[in-house]
C-alpha cells in the first residue's frame, strides 16, 4: 500500500503540471521552467495514468484492495513489467532529472519499484 501512495503523490504531481500550473521547473528534467508546452502536458498526463495504473494494480496484488478482473496468472506477469518500468523511470528521473526530481520523484519511484518488487518477487 506504501508503493501505491508514493505512485499516486508523483501521479498527482504530473497532473497538477499538466492542468497549467507554472512550475515546470519541476519535472521533464526542467526542459520548461514555467508553463509546460502542450505536448510535455500530454505526457504529464499519459505518464500519471501510468502511475495510477501501476498504484491501482500493485494495491490490488498486494491484497489492500479486491477489484481484480483478471487472472492471477495475467496480474504476476503485468508485475514484473510494472515493476522493471517503474525502475527504469527511477533511473531516469536520478541520472536525467531537476533536482527535484532527483532528490524527491526518483527516490520515491525507486522506493515504489522496491517494493513493487518485494510483492512481486516475496
Amino acid at each position: 500500500m506504501l508503493a501505491a501512495g508514493l505512485l499516486v503523490w508523483v501521479a498527482i504531481v504530473h497532473l497538477v503540471m499538466a492542468f497549467g500550473v507554472r512550475q515546470g521547473h519541476l519535472v521533464w528534467s526542467g526542459q520548461y521552467p514555467r508553463l509546460l508546452t502542450p505536448p510535455f502536458r500530454w505526457r504529464s498526463v499519459f505518464y500519471a495514468a501510468f502511475l495510477l495504473f501501476a498504484a491501482w494494480f500493485f494495491a490490488d496484488f498486494g491484497g489492500a484492495i479486491d477489484f481484480s478482473p483478471v487472472t492471477q496468472s495475467w496480474e504476476r506477469s503485468t508485475s514484473w513489467v510494472l515493476t522493471g518500468a517503474l525502475g527504469l523511470a527511477s533511473v531516469y528521473s536520478i541520472m536525467r532529472g531537476t533536482k527535484w526530481e532527483r532528490l524527491l520523484f526518483g527516490p520515491m519511484l525507486a522506493f515504489g519499484a522496491i517494493l513493487a518488487g518485494w510483492i512481486t518477487f516475496g
